[in-house]
């Protein structure tokens, strides 16, 4: 229990610092962004496993916070800080299986009959997706997505996209899709994933995931929009968000900044250099473990 608030702790905090920094530099999205938001998820679990802090030595005279007696503060009913907590982390992951489970349940099956011929000779034509399955979906939505592992991909399209899309419209898209298997994309989402799993009490962690996904996917159309008008693969985009449900704020949120970032030049990917990142790390990492 210690080890998770202490966890969690430190994401807060980091969080809090990390906002505050890029705000004040208007860092934009790219290749920073991505490390900084990858950063927010590892370090606190780095930093809260440094051993030697559980002592009360060291919380009573070393540290520079003492959260155990934040954690005792009382609140209405007899209960404490800690219970609010603990509440917190409740509803965190419930969003976790709200946000990762129920939507795996409620997508229809797609299956491999009815794929365009076009379509298949684009995808199979892309380097590594020899093998790449394509699926259609009955949804009437629009709706393109990738599944699978390395070697044996999925490609998932919806019957709505095969209605909607052109034909150049289709290159952009699986140039896209195709972009999130390359230069490792794949591998440190995944990865990333994982972390975020063993978090999904800590809110700041859910955030950051997130953000770090929405990053990836400006990134991917960066390389979709390469060699080619940007508008084309802004008005996909724009098809995906009329099409998505006016419930789901942040999935139309990220659309619309995807579309910004991508009509404003794409990512920039050298925002910051890369010394500055490595002094804001060590930072931190000298910063945190005081913190228990």
């Amino acid at each position: 229990m210690t080890y998770l608030w202490q966890v969690a702790l430190h994401s807060a905090v980091m969080g809090s610092i990390l906002y505050a920094w890029t705000r004040q530099v208007r860092l934009p999205s790219g290749r920073t962004k991505r490390h900084l938001l990858a950063l927010l998820l590892v370090l606190p679990m780095v930093t809260a496993a440094i051993p030697g802090r559980g002592r009360v030595e060291f919380a009573e005279g070393t540290a520079i916070l003492n959260s155990a007696r934040i954690l005792a503060v009382p609140l209405p009913g007899s209960l404490h800080l800690v219970d609010a907590f603990v509440l917190l982390a409740i509803l965190a992951v419930a969003f976790t299986m709200w946000q990762e489970l129920l939507p795996a349940l409620r997508r229809p099956k797609a299956d491999g009959t009815d794929v365009p011929g076009f379509l298949e000779a684009m995808v199979h034509g892309r380097p590594g997706w020899a093998q790449c399955v394509v699926r259609v979906s009955p949804l009437a939505s629009v709706l393109v997505v990738t599944s699978g592992r390395p070697g044996r991909p999925q490609l998932i399209v919806s019957r709505g996209a095969l209605d909607s899309l052109t034909a150049p419209e289709w290159e952009a898209v699986v140039a896209h899709e195709h972009a999130h298997w390359c230069d490792g994309r794949w591998w440190h989402t995944h990865a990333l994933f994982a972390v975020r799993l063993v978090q999904c009490y800590n809110p700041v962690a859910l955030w950051a995931f997130r953000e770090y996904c929405n990053e990836v996917e400006i990134a991917c159309d960066a390389v979709a929009a390469r060699g080619r008008d940007p508008h084309l693969l802004g008005r996909v985009l724009l098809k995906f968000y009329h099409s998505t449900d006016r419930r789901d704020v942040a999935a139309r949120g990220a659309l619309r900044k995807r579309v910004d970032v991508l009509l404003a030049g794409g990512p920039q990917d050298h925002a910051l250099p890369p010394l500055t990142m490595l002094a804001a790390s060590t930072v931190l990492l000298g910063l945190l473990p005081w913190i228990v």
